[in-house]
């Protein structure tokens, strides 16, 4: 069972909170939470090493003693929890983002960018350059390769037409996660610091900056929780972009509309890419389509402890979450609290035989990409056993093995803190996926139509 929390944006007060609060003592604060309750951390540090695990530590609390009360906290907290590598630790913000505090604001740094840098900045062909919001043309940024602790790269303000935004004013900081993408705090339009991921394409930067003189990228506005059409007379296609609960409606829909035209048709199309996840009864109306032989499932246990018992509460709170959802997450409160300390079995590995083949579909093609990650992961893991199902793309995140994701406030600071209360048994038999991901069956190359070779690998293949 794995039910992911979706966190709502809770109002906090105003940024002088988070400026007041001293970076040391917040570190130490999610520092000490983490190895509390985090259900990878003995995990995560036997792969970091204890000694090496010590010695970063070291260095961002050596960071978060210089920044006082200063702006880079988030960044200094973020940097040190990106250690684990887990996509299920992350950082929300917990304030309004429309509020301004014009006593911060007035206390941020300014860093000067000389004309000279400047000048050679507007010749670079590297990330380095000039750069505009590229929706609006509101402002100007530098970005300058800068390897710290903190970052590898800075946007900094040079001009702007949105009021409080002064030159020398930082915009963003990441450091490498990979090979074009930056991790690391992006300074919203109300100056307040969030967690954010920037892609470094040839004249692109996070999708919003566009390198001064480039032309303009299209973009591409269009989002549909779910959709679906007709591809040909054999095959019907079905897009699901997340299965967060309160999507659960859209898709029990969508396949209720379709019950009698997929009682019929021969092949099927599911186009999961990108989708990240939510929660695992959304994608309950798929699982009939799928099964043609008994399934293995492996269970997870969850860490016990009053921080995550906590943490499982919140879920009953969620209007999204169906009764029966919210009856299994009570009884695994239950058993938490019968097990404080320790981590505790929500179900035994088991053999699951209680559903019939059907005759349709009689094909499925799943076509996943590394955007597919924690409950799409967990349904590919069902789909892969059925001998009807091809899966088609590239790895997925690898996004799973730590899961059911709880929130957790700083201490002071006003963000939240999101991570992994449940470990999967699947690591413990060397079948983890975390930073893998799951491999397709057939692997599709960038640039192609999927969905066409979707269509071939259905029709064109023996049945």
């Amino acid at each position: 069972m794995r039910i992911i929390f979706i966190a709502s944006l809770l109002l906090a007060t105003a940024a002088s909170r988070a400026q007041s609060c001293d970076c040391e003592k917040e570190f130490l604060h999610i520092k000490g939470f983490m190895e509390a309750n985090y259900a990878g951390f003995k995990d995560k540090l036997a792969v970091i090493t204890p000694a090496v695990y010590e010695r970063k530590s070291k260095v961002f609390l050596q960071l978060s003693k210089k920044n006082g009360t200063g702006e880079q906290c988030l960044a200094i907290i973020t940097a040190w929890l990106d250690m684990f590598k887990d996509d299920h630790v992350q950082v929300s913000i917990n304030f309004d983002a429309l509020k301004l505090d014009s006593q911060y604001i007035s206390s941020r740094p300014i860093h000067p960018i000389p004309e000279k840098k400047l000048s050679a900045l507007q010749k670079s062909k590297g990330p380095e350059g000039i750069y505009l919001s590229q929706y609006d043309s509101s402002y100007r940024i530098a970005v300058i390769k800068d390897q710290s602790p903190l970052h590898d790269y800075v946007g900094i303000m040079v001009n702007s037409k949105i009021p409080n935004w002064k030159p020398g004013m930082t915009k963003f900081e990441g450091h490498f996660i990979n090979d074009t993408v930056l991790k690391g705090v992006l300074y919203m339009r109300n100056h307040m610091p969030k967690v954010e991921y920037f892609y470094l394409g040839k004249n692109v930067i996070g999708g919003d900056w566009l390198r001064e003189g480039s032309a303009k990228e299209k973009r591409n506005v269009t989002y549909e929780p779910v959709a679906s059409r007709q591809l040909s007379d054999k095959t019907f296609y079905i897009k699901i972009s997340n299965f967060s609960p309160s999507n659960a409606k859209n898709i029990d829909s969508l396949f209720t509309t379709h019950k009698d035209l997929l009682s019929k048709m021969p092949y099927l199309v599911i186009d999961v890419r990108d989708n990240g996840g939510g929660a695992d009864f959304a994608y309950g109306p798929l699982v009939p389509l799928l099964y043609t032989n008994p399934n293995t499932t492996t269970g997870v246990d969850v860490l016990a402890t009053d921080a995550n018992i906590t943490g499982w509460k919140q879920l009953l709170t969620d209007p999204d979450l169906p009764e029966s959802s919210k009856n299994s997450v009570r009884d695994i409160i239950g058993k938490m609290e019968g097990g404080k300390g320790r981590f505790v079995s929500l179900g035994n590995d088991g053999v699951d035989s209680s559903l019939t083949p059907l005759a349709f579909p009689k094909k499925v093609v799943f076509l996943i990409n590394g955007g597919c990650a924690s409950t799409t992961e967990q349904l590919l893991l069902y789909a892969r056993q059925s001998s009807k199902v091809i899966l088609a793309g590239e790895n997925t995140d690898g996004t799973l093995d730590y899961s059911n994701m709880r929130e957790h406030p700083f201490s002071c600071m006003p963000y939240i803190l999101n991570y992994a209360t449940t470990r999967s048994r699947r690591i413990d038999k060397g079948e983890g996926i975390d930073e893998k991901g799951i491999q397709p069956n057939v692997r599709l190359k960038p640039g192609t139509d999927w969905i066409a070779e979707a269509v071939k690998l259905l029709e064109q293949a023996p049945n």
